[in-house]
């Protein structure tokens, strides 16, 4: 699986860039939020990148944040949201104003978003504050490309264990505030996991 690129941005539109490592250029599908935050062609970029693959498509897609990514992973697990309208979400509203419009159960926010109805929008809150318990997992979200390598490290652990990430979001969460040695934390969020 493709996690991260990092090289030469070779070209960037407003729902692809096309970057080139070590000789193989990959081009990956992304937000507008993306597009905006790319530097100039010709500079160095890293992209967090998820791998598509179905029957007959294999694609790659490309955010500027791992935040960015994964909110991604949440809104495709939404009954109806699939990967171009998690894009189209993404590229619509900034990552606090989206989290902020699901999390407030804003209807009328999310429907601004191309391709998003009411039902849709309403299925989103509904669905997403099901999963993490009011999204208290996404409290960590913001638009910036820096994130914790603590809690990346722990999230990583508890999900290569085999748990499910909208499982995982709000024990992270909570240790967040603690934030304990790396082995300590993985030991209090497995017993959290086994409860």
């Amino acid at each position: 699986m493709i996690g991260r690129l990092r090289g030469e941005l070779i070209q960037k539109l407003p729902n692809l860039a096309l970057i080139e490592c070590g000789g193989v250029g990959y081009a990956a599908a992304i937000s507008l939020s993306t597009y905006g935050l790319l530097p100039e062609a010709g500079t160095t970029v890293v992209l967090h990148t998820e791998l598509l693959v179905r029957e007959n498509e294999i694609a790659l897609l490309g955010f500027y944040s791992n935040q960015e990514r994964e909110l991604y992973r949440l809104l495709v697990k939404v009954d109806g949201v699939g990967p171009k309208l998690a894009l189209a979400a993404l590229g619509a509203l900034s990552l606090e104003d989206l989290v902020r419009a699901i999390r407030s159960r804003d209807v009328k926010v999310l429907v601004r978003i191309p391709g998003v109805g009411k039902k849709t929008a309403e299925k989103m809150c509904f669905e997403l504050s099901e999963k993490l318990g009011g999204l208290t997992g996404l409290d960590g979200l913001s638009a910036g490309p820096s994130s914790d390598p603590w809690e990346e490290s722990l999230r990583s652990a508890l999900t290569n264990l085999g748990f499910k990430e909208d499982l995982v979001l709000p024990v992270v969460a909570e240790l967040r505030t603690l934030k304990p040695p790396l082995a300590e934390a993985i030991r209090q969020a497995l017993k959290a996991l086994q409860r």
